[in-house]
């Protein structure tokens, strides 16, 4: 079990492991990713939208029983049956009335051909390598995962080394060293508990909370008896308990008397955490194992002999009391707020992503503007199905950093769609101006050539290039005024049409609204 990651999701596994198959190289995160912020997500479209992403060539098919025969299907395929609402397979063989698949839960399986069909609803997606599918940046991202990943065991060992380092000073006696891993264990119960009490969904608490049959953490550490009031809840006391005391005992060892007799002091707890358990027969392996931890810190100090007055009341032992238990209830404090908004937030961009991108939405509050024509006079660099239904229109400037990034992000959707046309044309200010002669020489060329020589130097000029030196010396054009016409006509356009900033987004003729942007097109109008 892996207690650090969510479980995967059917749609997640199965996304994965058909890219995996056809030996495509995608980051496993980074396929979740694409899925989780798809708006249909978790859906057949999301994982079609996901494959085109990654230039991954798919095609859905509706195999009605009659059709059906088993060589005429391509392998491997994602085939929807009828249970669990929708459950994918990734269906590798058919061999002999046998059917091979797998899924999260099964690595490789066989079932009877007849038992498949009775699960199978018909519905198939097939994926096919090209020479361009692929992650862009597939290693960069590799090696940014692979880093996030060992944050957890890094910071945990620098915790642990840390701590033995204390510990291995002279000045800790074996009392101490024990009671020290105590406190350091119960800090770390603590913190999973006040991870429960800001995500209840978190994967490495569910884990833990699953390792029996009659857990139930969260109705336990739901409940009112976990609350001292509405604002302060008994996971946090543990919490200042364990790190307070902890830190008392590392900057003064001379303290472990005094601790002794405070962890007296928590006992009663104990009775009633477990007393409350046992009232409703449901059990909390977190808050279990922080009753042992204190039952064990009391075995230690009764065995070691702890239970002396032997401890000085000084106005020095007192400061340091008040400052080691001070620190995590303010750290806690400063940090309780962010978490709980994190959390809370998450929910909230999901309901805002249906509601953002659902289409008749969208159609209604883009189509309640006023629409602006592209007469052909302009003379637009035109890219794309030049038949296509909608019209994408880019007004740019050539030496503009967002207009760049909005480029790159068009292109993709135009690869991505065969009803996709694209028209630039450009915000220029006077001949004598730089970004003007690259916009007269950007435009001649792609009126005079064809449309992969257009997107070559449009490449060129948005991605590698911002003089306009090199462009000339690269893709040398002679053009006529002709070419100073039509910017003349493009900027005037711009004016009447108040296209005020760059880059500026026309959707058939209307401008794209707020809060929407370039990379949300996919969702929208493809």
């Amino acid at each position: 079990m892996n207690f650090f990651n969510a479980q995967i999701t059917n749609v997640e596994f199965v996304t994965q492991k058909l890219i995996q198959l056809i030996g495509v190289k995608v980051n496993k995160k980074t396929i979740s990713e694409s899925l989780k912020n798809h708006p249909d997500y978790p859906s057949l479209l999301s994982i079609s939208d996901c494959l085109t992403e990654f230039k991954i060539v798919n095609q859905g098919y509706n195999i009605s029983r009659s059709d059906y025969d088993p060589e005429d299907l391509l392998f491997p395929f994602l085939a929807h049956c009828k249970e669990d609402n929708g459950k994918l397979l990734i269906v590798t063989h058919i061999n002999d009335g046998i059917v091979t698949f797998t899924d999260e839960h099964n690595k490789s399986a066989n079932i009877t051909e007849e038992e498949f069909l009775k699960r199978w609803d018909g519905i198939a997606l097939h994926a096919e390598k090209t020479a361009q599918s692929g992650e862009v940046n597939f290693w960069d991202n590799y090696l940014k995962f692979f880093l996030q990943g060992l944050v957890l065991p890094l910071g945990s060992l620098l915790v642990l080394s840390t701590l033995f380092f204390v510990l291995g000073s002279a000045s800790f006696s074996w009392p101490s060293v024990v009671l020290c891993l105590v406190k350091f264990l119960g800090l770390c119960v603590s913190i999973l508990l006040l991870m429960q009490s800001i995500n209840s969904n978190n994967p490495l608490i569910k884990n833990l909370c699953g390792l029996g049959g009659k857990n139930d953490c969260n109705a336990i550490l739901k409940s009112d008896a976990s609350k001292i009031t509405s604002w302060l809840s008994w996971s946090e006391v543990g919490f200042f308990y364990f790190a307070g005391s902890l830190l008392q005992l590392i900057f003064n060892p001379s303290s472990i008397n005094f601790l002794a007799w405070l962890n007296v002091f928590a006992l009663p707890y104990t009775i009633y955490s477990i007393g409350y358990q046992l009232r409703f027969k449901k059990w909390c392996v977190l808050c279990c194992v922080v009753q042992f931890l204190l039952v064990l810190e009391f075995v230690n100090a009764l065995g070691f002999g702890l239970f002396t007055f032997s401890f000085g009341l000084s106005a020095l032992n007192f400061f340091h009391f008040v400052i080691c238990f001070l620190t995590p209830i303010l750290i806690w404090a400063f940090l309780k707020p962010f978490f709980l908004n994190a959390v809370q937030l998450a929910p909230i961009k999901e309901q805002l992503k249906k509601f953002k991108y659902d289409s008749n939405l969208f159609n209604q509050v883009l189509t309640n503007q006023p629409r602006y024509a592209i007469h052909d006079d302009l003379m637009p660099i035109t890219l794309g199905n030049t038949n296509a239904e909608n019209i994408i229109t880019m007004v740019s400037n050539p030496v503009c950093g967002p207009c760049s990034k909005a480029h790159k992000s068009i292109m993709n959707l135009l690869e991505s769609s065969d009803d996709l046309r694209l028209n630039i044309i450009f915000s220029t200010n006077n001949d004598n101006d730089e970004r003007t002669k690259v916009a007269q020489h950007l435009t001649a060329y792609g009126n005079v050539n064809s449309q992969q020589e257009t997107e070559n130097i449009l490449r060129y000029w948005y991605e590698d290039s911002l003089q306009y030196k090199q462009l000339a010396e690269k893709y040398p054009l002679k053009f006529n005024g002709e070419i100073a016409q039509a910017l003349e006509k493009q900027k005037n356009w711009c004016d009447i049409a108040e296209m005020k900033f760059t880059p500026t987004i026309l959707i058939n003729g209307y401008k794209l609204p707020e809060p929407y942007g370039v990379d949300d097109l996919k969702y929208l109008v493809i």
